[in-house]
């Protein structure tokens, strides 16, 4: 049987958008979209233990949390890990040690959801998984194909204020340059005793990926990005896959929603 802490952590000074992680998206608080993929992944899988922890330093935040997650372990965050500067990694180790304590349980893996990226479906939790437990690595993480190369074309501004190639090659056409990929923010399965070691960042650790779609690296970040996923999750029911549809179709019925519902600035 595996032991799997999911880790759902979300602060309430988010400044790009206020109150970002209980803003309607198609009239459904922000954060149920991901609390529905906690829930639902390996909710067949008779190997596999779930312990699901909502972490937040916002009373309204654990309030609507509760509403989707009955059974969850609430963890209230103290200040000193609630400001824009504390790296995630601080917040997720305090979960870790305060849920294994209160549960009595050792988690053979910890699998931190971003809230920001709902975009994901319970079967690419399941395969990020796949991948932890068939390595040996500290972190797997989710990624998604880059639309830009740093080999190829992007620039960065130099010390003495000119511009070049972020790295330096002879490739004339991007097919030639070495495949990159961006971090999209959703999916991160840890080994739970990296956070013993003081580290701040998973691409600090040995790490692997798990490669998902390409629109899921929409990150919800400020106010146009809510509004694009409204529009593409209200219009854009063809460009979705079938979990995702149906995860839409479910978290709208269970909250009495509807994207005509959501909210404008």
């Amino acid at each position: 049987m595996k032991e799997i802490l999911f880790t759902v952590c979300g602060r309430g000074g988010s400044k790009g958008i206020k109150n970002k992680n209980i803003r309607p998206l198609c009239g459904v608080p922000l954060i149920a979209w991901t609390l529905f993929d906690a829930a639902s992944a390996f909710r067949d899988d008779g190997e596999v233990r779930k312990t699901l922890a909502v972490d937040s330093d916002s009373d309204e935040i654990l309030e609507t949390a509760g509403r989707f997650a009955s059974g969850a372990y609430f963890h209230k965050r103290r200040n000193e890990l609630a400001g824009d500067r504390v790296a995630k990694m601080d917040v997720i180790g305090e979960v870790l040690s305060h849920a294994s304590r209160d549960t009595g349980r050792t988690f053979d893996a910890v699998v931190d959801l971003d809230i920001t990226s709902p975009l994901r479906t319970p079967e690419d939790i399941e395969r990020t998984c796949g991948v932890f437990f068939r390595g040996k690595k500290d972190v797997v993480f989710s990624v998604v194909p880059a639309r830009r190369n740093p080999y190829f074309n992007m620039v960065e501004r130099n010390t003495d204020g000119r511009f070049s190639l972020c790295k330096p090659s002879s490739f004339v056409a991007r097919q030639q340059a070495p495949e990159v990929f961006d971090m999209n923010a959703s999916i991160y399965v840890y080994t739970p005793e990296v956070f013993d070691r003081g580290v701040k960042s998973p691409a600090a650790l040995d790490f692997d990926v798990f490669v998902m779609r390409d629109f899921g690296i929409i990150d919800i970040d400020h106010e146009e990005d809510l509004e694009m996923m409204n529009l593409l999750l209200e219009h854009g029911e063809l460009l979705l896959p079938d979990g995702l549809r149906e995860k839409k179709k479910r978290l709208m019925k269970q909250a009495g929603a509807g994207c005509e519902g959501r909210v404008k600035e």
